[in-house]
């Protein structure tokens, strides 16, 4: 096979406009998320004047594994040109042979397939073909493409647009906070929030959540890092705002990354009505999927969820639920036992949840990892 021409980015520039030109791209394939530490391995793949992205993080297993791993749960897989899905496989085949001479063992990455079933079928048939092990997460999407909101609006539980209709009879509100003045203003308020939903979860603070001038730095450092694209809305009731929504705006994906909510003022449904309004706007806005995280499994499956109580909280919105193929693929032997160990790590974190939630909870407790910035979605 003659080798394709890859290489690393290094013009921003040059990588953005393709992204934004790009109907498959989310916002974490841009430049400034995809290269911002030494880690990340931003590939421009090239054939035959088609032009392929893959945003990787290039890391060491035990200083001994070289694994190379896209942010799944952001969906930010292999970019392809839209004029050349066929190419697809030809690429993927030079990506391996590449990545094999540079010494890495082991590739994991994900297929968006709400963005393209065709695309998800030639990535899933790919990866099958080279013995990958292909597990399934479940994004909790609502699709706003060719609906209006008063379409989405009744499929919400007849109860819900009760409590939601309520709620705003009551003085319940949103407001967007897309600046850096309001991000300064509503500190206060966001930070009881954080301490709250902390609280009530039980837990023993987290960083940088229960740390208030981290925090507030870090919501400044990301409004100026994506702009436009991020935005905190928040929930008011008489003056005080008692729960806050991130939200990531691109492309036509709507992605809420984190949110948190007064205790006191959970009756008043503040996360309900936040989530209306958003779905409003994606309409109005013209987004084509609002994402509200992932599960592991689908609703009422045999295997019970990790987070019971946000897939119950789920349910009231109707979330279709697609599903995302996740695929991890060994290189070399040694990286076929590491695709067996992931796969089975996973295997065993689902089938953790027929533990008791009491004893789940305390377990999360003894070890409660650091979180990603701005995780998937946690919802309180």
């Amino acid at each position: 096979m003659i080798p394709l021409h890859i290489s690393t980015a290094k013009d921003t520039d040059e990588w953005n406009a393709i992204v934004d030109q790009n109907p498959y791209s989310v916002l974490y394939h841009r430049y400034e998320l995809c290269a911002s530490s030494p880690n990340d391995f931003p590939l421009i793949i090239e054939e035959g004047g088609q032009c392929f992205l893959l945003p990787l993080k290039i890391t060491k297993l035990f200083k001994a594994f070289t694994l190379a791993t896209t942010p799944v749960h952001y969906y930010t897989s292999l970019l392809p040109d839209v004029e050349a899905l066929d190419l697809t496989p030809r690429v993927l085949e030079g990506l391996v042979t590449f990545l094999r001479k540079i010494g890495v063992f082991y590739l994991s990455t994900c297929a968006p397939t709400f963005f393209s079933k065709d695309y998800a079928a030639i990535l899933t048939s790919w990866f099958r073909k080279h013995g990958a092990t292909i597990q399934v997460f479940y994004a909790q999407m609502i699709q706003i493409r060719g609906k209006t909101f008063e379409e989405i609006w009744k499929r919400f539980k007849r109860r819900s647009r009760e409590e939601i209709r309520k709620a705003e009879r009551e003085g319940v509100e949103v407001i967007k906070i897309d600046n850096v003045e309001g991000i300064e203003k509503w500190i206060d308020d966001i930070y009881r929030c954080n301490v709250s939903a902390l609280l009530r979860q039980g837990r023993w603070g987290g960083y940088p959540d229960s740390y208030k001038d981290v925090y507030l730095s870090e919501l400044l450092a990301w409004k100026k890092l994506l702009k436009e694209h991020f935005n905190i809305y928040g929930a008011i009731f008489r003056g005080r705002l008692i729960a806050y929504i991130i939200v990531q705006e691109y492309n036509k994906l709507m992605k809420p990354t984190k949110a948190y909510s007064q205790t006191n003022f959970l009756r008043k449904h503040p996360n309900d009505v936040l989530v209306t309004h958003l779905v409003k706007e994606a309409c109005e806005r013209g987004f084509e999927w609002f994402d509200y995280g992932f599960d592991r499994v689908r609703r009422g499956e045999k295997i019970p969820s990790l987070y019971p109580g946000i897939q119950l909280w789920r349910s009231k919105f109707r979330f279709k639920e697609i599903p995302i193929p996740v695929y991890r693929l060994g290189l070399t032997r040694s990286g076929k036992i590491m695709q067996h160990v992931y796969s089975s790590r996973e295997y065993i974190v689902t089938r953790s949840a027929y533990i008791p939630e009491s004893i789940r909870d305390f377990l999360a407790k003894l070890y409660a990892p650091r979180r990603r910035k701005f995780s998937p979605i946690i919802y309180t």
